[in-house]
């Protein structure tokens, strides 16, 4: 009988997880970030691909190859990624990691003042921190030891040369 008790509130919250994880992901992916979601994923795509056919091919792939392959891949995530597709994926990973009370509460900070304004300036902020650790990377003192150390693992670099 306990059992009983706590089965359907719990359905009613499982209930209310779908349309909520589908609004917050459609927040989330508005426009330029889910443009930038499925840009990553074809890059990721393309370099995956071009890794293999240049092993395939034993050399590197000329320049209007890579653009071959990207018009390529670009068609087939046009055709497997239909309106809506990205969104509905990641509204399944959000209803699996938040609870409904937990996806109301998003939906609330996303859809107030300052949630908006954090969705809008989200690249700028991504983008000016990869530029920040680049830079770090650029001035690490770490980074003679890290070129001495490919230099042993890869003696086809020479003494001088750095990847």
């Amino acid at each position: 009988m306990a059992i009983a008790a706590i089965t359907p509130p719990a359905l009613a919250q499982d209930e209310a997880r779908g349309p909520l994880a589908r609004e917050l992901a459609g927040l989330m992916l508005s426009g330029d970030a889910r443009r930038g979601v499925e840009d990553q994923v074809g890059a990721l795509l393309a370099q995956s691909v071009g890794a293999a056919l240049q092993e395939r091919l034993s050399r590197r792939l000329q320049e209007s190859e890579w653009r071959t392959l990207s018009g390529i891949v670009r068609r087939f995530l046009a055709e497997t990624l239909r309106a809506g597709r990205t969104e509905a994926i990641a509204a399944e990973v959000y209803a699996r990691q938040f609870d409904a009370a937990e996806l109301r509460d998003l939906v609330a900070f996303h859809t107030s003042p300052v949630g908006r304004k954090v969705q809008r300036l989200a690249p700028v902020i991504a983008m000016e921190t990869v530029a920040g650790l680049e830079q770090e990377i650029r001035t690490s003192a770490a980074t003679p030891r890290m070129l001495d150390e490919l230099r042993r693992a890869f003696p086809v670099l020479g003494p001088g040369e750095s990847p």
